[in-house]
């Protein structure tokens, strides 16, 4: 039994991997999807996802070379031109329908994983097409040499606009289009034909340095409109969402389940206002404090769970999500900022900073996003009102002018939590 531990262990250990061959060709087809340089997640996305909105140019090359297939099986009435009008039937039909699924998917859920069947379907359609053209030059008529050339030129071009965001996938497709049908045209007895096959490399080349041209426009554009979504949601100081993309996240947080436990908040929001910023502005100029806000940004990043979401809503202004947490989770979230926000920074230990911050949970203080930040903001003032570098809880009972007098101290002096 001491021996067969060791192997049961190996075994189980393997069980969950696939096997070796179809990890190496999930590799391999990683890399041909991937382009020259490597992108951002949301980028490689895009990339992959463009190929789903040329449907049209995917119907027309479908329908090319079934017209070279039919014209080759009318013209030669051989096997293997009618096996071909078949295999183009069944595999366009096929290609066809993933594309659609693949586009359907793609309206649904941007971010959902690229099916890979149309890429092997694709594949396997060029591959098919190339055989097919080259018994074309074989047979040794002029009209259908000449038609195979034309369709794999109207196929070239489409492979060139509908594979832009997978240059590697297209190329290899634009070769295994073109290369055979050079070589049989050199090595046909046909007269001058050899001539075509001079000149097809040359053509190749140009349709795939069209294709990289074709890449490297939509990789800018895609560049463009993500730095763009990016200044429109996101604060350019810090990189912490903005005051637009705060109320996404409000309602996307609000939707759903709400928990059953009762000592659970669906959402608790922190307002936080730092104490001492205009005299780090005033003393040591807006350099400075722009990079004592970088900093703070960071340190609220750190203090929080990855679940949490940290905003920047204007000037020394916070806003701090916590989904699904207790009171007691909460206070002791903010004890933290709070200490971590009055340490001292390294490039500026004279530049100290505070935190008051005021607290706000779902569904006991609100059940919408105007709500929640009408109660933490006026809890947060209580906390600067009280002496700073504290926390107050928002209370059921709040009066928007007095709020509540008493206070009940969660942290030992000099930093006083209360519930307003």
């Amino acid at each position: 039994m001491a021996t067969a531990l060791p192997q049961m262990s190996m075994t189980s250990a393997s069980a969950g991997q696939p096997p070796r061959p179809w990890r190496t060709l999930q590799a391999c087809v990683d890399w041909l999807l991937a382009g020259p340089r490597p992108q951002p997640d949301d980028i490689h996305n895009e990339l992959l996802q463009q190929r789903t909105n040329k449907t049209k140019t995917l119907v027309v090359a479908v329908a090319a070379s079934l017209l070279i297939a039919s014209l080759s099986a009318a013209l030669t009435g051989a096997a293997w031109a009618y096996a071909w009008v078949l295999a183009e039937i069944a595999l366009g039909s096929t290609r066809i329908s993933l594309m659609m699924r693949a586009l359907a998917k793609a309206k649904r859920d941007r971010r959902a994983p690229v099916n890979v069947a149309p890429i092997w379907a694709g594949l396997t359609s060029v591959v098919l097409i190339s055989a097919g053209c080259y018994q074309c030059v074989a047979s040794g008529i002029m009209p259908l040499i000449l038609m195979a050339g034309i369709g794999l030129a109207n196929l070239v071009g489409g492979i060139a606009s509908r594979n832009a965001g997978t240059p590697r996938y297209g190329i290899l497709l634009i070769c295994i289009l073109t290369l055979p049908f050079a070589v049989a045209t050199l090595l046909s007895p046909v007269p001058f034909l050899f001539i075509i096959g001079l000149q097809t490399p040359v053509y190749t080349a140009g349709m795939i340095f069209l294709l990289l041209e074709n890449h490297k426009i939509l990789l800018d554009l895609y560049h463009s409109e993500r730095n763009n979504r990016l200044m429109a949601h996101h604060d350019l100081l810090t990189g912490l969402p903005n005051r637009a993309l705060n109320q996404k996240l409000f309602a996307r947080m609000l939707d759903g389940p709400w928990p059953d436990a009762a000592t659970t908040s669906k959402l608790t929001v922190f307002c936080v206002d730092l104490d001492g910023f205009k005299g780090v502005n005033d003393r040591f100029g807006h350099a400075a404090g722009d990079a004592v806000l970088v900093a703070v940004a960071k340190r609220l990043r750190d203090s929080v769970r990855d679940a949490d979401v940290v905003c920047r809503i204007g000037g020394d202004e916070f806003v701090i999500l916590l989904p699904d947490v207790t009171d007691h989770e909460a206070t002791t979230v903010a004890q933290r900022i709070i200490a971590r926000v009055a340490e001292p920074f390294e490039f500026e230990p004279a530049a100290r900073v505070g935190a008051s911050i005021g607290l706000a949970s779902a569904p006991r203080d609100g059940v919408t996003a105007d709500e929640l930040l009408s109660a933490a903001d006026r809890a947060m003032y209580e906390a600067k009102r009280r002496g700073k570098g504290a926390f107050v809880i928002h209370a059921d009972t709040v009066e928007a002018a007095t709020l509540v007098p008493e206070a009940t101290a969660f942290l030992p002096a000099p930093r006083v939590a209360a519930r307003a």
